[in-house]
């Protein structure tokens, strides 16, 4: 069943358009809201509060005819929806369980990156994304649905928390409740910082919202010069003369047929570079500057930048220049650590809050930051700067491993030692030198990494001094005297 079918199934009888909280809480019941909410709720309370915005021409403007707008919210939404995600129960984490196999596939139609995607860019956009619970009641969801943002509608109630939530499309309305008491609903709204309204978020567009329209604009400029044939707008201005040199008005049908044949002549970009042929005393004023005077390209490479900064993504990434392989690959580094990672942080912790808790206690989502590749260079300097710690002894080594995220080493890891193969390693060292027994030794865990060559040494040789000898395989306790007395009575 899809989204739409399960909307419009819900409409008979019509959903009410209004969710009344309340009117007391039991008295064991601890009241926890914000002692402002009332003051700002009473205004609309139960009401729909409408997106304060034209949000379909902001999406349009930004999103579906701005190149640079659009690869901006596409490249947030793609690298966020593209992180792997760690389910952890304490600090174990859990390879398998149904919120994983969840999120992997949210519902029938949709696979767990394009659906992270879409709510994503609805987030990104709108400054607000919505995802439905679907599921039998009191259980755990069976699908994730990431509607509309700008159909969804929220219900203020007498706490300043919402009281429900409002989609409406097509005149037919679905609303869901959300408890005053914890604030439990199928519904999760996630927003970005809005100074200005209790309710919505603020879009990052309405930041980006001059860049936008100046970019926009000289984009129609460049086709309009195009259409026009790459020409500003001008006027001929025609000087006949009389026979004894004094100027008069040109007749009317002359200007009419002057007019018509430029136009056929000289518009539109195929006519570009065409010579103009005229007769008499005739001269072209310009009207307007020159592309070159505009410097339209500097132009729009301004509004670019403006729009990338509003966006927090770096300007190489979208509008490519004269950049190199080290400045690209510290802007991605920069995407991720200002941009990418905190945003996915706020999901994941509202996440955390609203569907974690429906599969039990103690499970936490959290990114796999191990796995992108662009922040490899900070993991790298990160294991640099704990081993040199660690060689200095300012850390021990089960502190070193704690900060890189292994834990300390657990108890009894030390694996079982080879003797022979160890007392090898040390005969080796004449000619082969001390790496393959210094990597037998850590391998096995009888050194740590902070030790020299010589203390390695010294190591492996009282550990084989302290190997145990083979247990003989003869029983002491035997009579040496036995096997004679039995062939004494064979002989017999």
């Amino acid at each position: 069943m899809t989204f739409f079918d399960r909307f419009r199934s819900a409409q008979a009888p019509a959903a009410p358009s209004r969710v009344e909280p309340p009117i007391s809480a039991p008295a064991t019941i601890e009241e926890k809201y914000s002692a402002a909410g009332p003051i700002y709720a009473r205004h609309v309370l139960g009401q729909a509060v409408w997106t304060p915005r034209n949000y379909e021409q902001l999406a349009r403007e930004s999103y579906l005819i701005n190149a640079v707008s659009f690869r901006c919210t596409k490249m947030i939404a793609t690298c966020a929806a593209n992180i792997p995600l760690l389910l952890k129960r304490g600090k174990m984490e859990v390879a398998e369980h149904p919120i994983l196999d969840l999120l992997k596939r949210p519902s029938a139609t949709m696979g767990g990156k394009a659906f992270f995607e879409r709510f994503a860019s609805f987030t990104l956009l709108s400054g607000n994304g919505y995802i439905e619970a679907v599921g039998p009641k009191n259980q755990p969801p069976r699908e994730l649905w990431a509607p509309r943002s700008d159909r969804m509608k929220v219900l203020p109630g007498i706490t300043g928390l919402p009281s429900g939530f409002e989609y409406e499309h097509g005149g037919a309305k679905k609303v869901w409740s959300v408890s005053p008491l914890n604030g439990k609903s199928d519904i999760l709204h996630v927003k970005e910082f809005h100074p200005l309204n209790d309710w919505y978020g603020m879009s990052r567009i309405e930041a980006a919202a001059y860049g936008v329209d100046r970019h926009n604009a000289a984009s129609a400029h460049n086709k309009a010069l195009l259409d026009n044939g790459a020409r500003p707008s001008g006027m001929m201005v025609f000087k006949p003369l009389t026979g004894d040199g004094q100027p008069v008005s040109a007749p009317k049908e002359v200007i009419e047929k002057a007019e018509k044949e430029l136009m056929q002549r000289h518009n539109g970009p195929e006519n570009a570079g065409k010579p103009m042929v005229v007769n008499g005393a005739v001269e072209w004023v310009e009207m307007g500057l020159s592309p070159k005077d505009m410097d339209f390209d500097k132009g729009k490479d301004d509004a670019a930048r403006d729009i990338c900064l509003a966006w927090g993504v770096p300007h190489i990434l979208v509008v490519k220049g004269q950049s190199t392989y080290n400045n690209v690959s510290e802007a991605k580094l920069e995407l991720y650590e200002d941009n990418v990672i905190p945003f996915l942080g706020m999901v994941l912790d509202e996440l955390n809050n609203w569907l974690c808790p429906r599969y039990g206690e103690g499970f936490r989502l959290e990114a796999d930051l191990d796995a992108v590749s662009a922040l490899e260079e900070r993991r790298v300097a990160r294991r640099k700067s704990v081993t040199e710690l660690v060689e200095a002894e300012i850390i021990d080594e089960d502190e070193g491993r704690e900060m890189l995220g292994y834990g300390p080493r657990p108890e009894n890891s030390v694996e079982k030692v080879d003797a022979g193969v160890l007392t090898a390693l040390i005969g080796l060292v004449e000619t082969a030198g001390i790496v393959p027994l210094a990597r037998y030794m850590r391998a096995v865990g009888l050194v740590p990494a902070k030790m020299t060559d010589d203390q390695i040494l010294q190591a492996a040789l009282a550990a084989v001094e302290d190997e145990p000898e083979p247990e003989d395989d003869d029983d002491d306790t035997t009579d040496p005297n036995a096997d004679e007395e039995e062939d004494d009575d064979d002989a017999l």
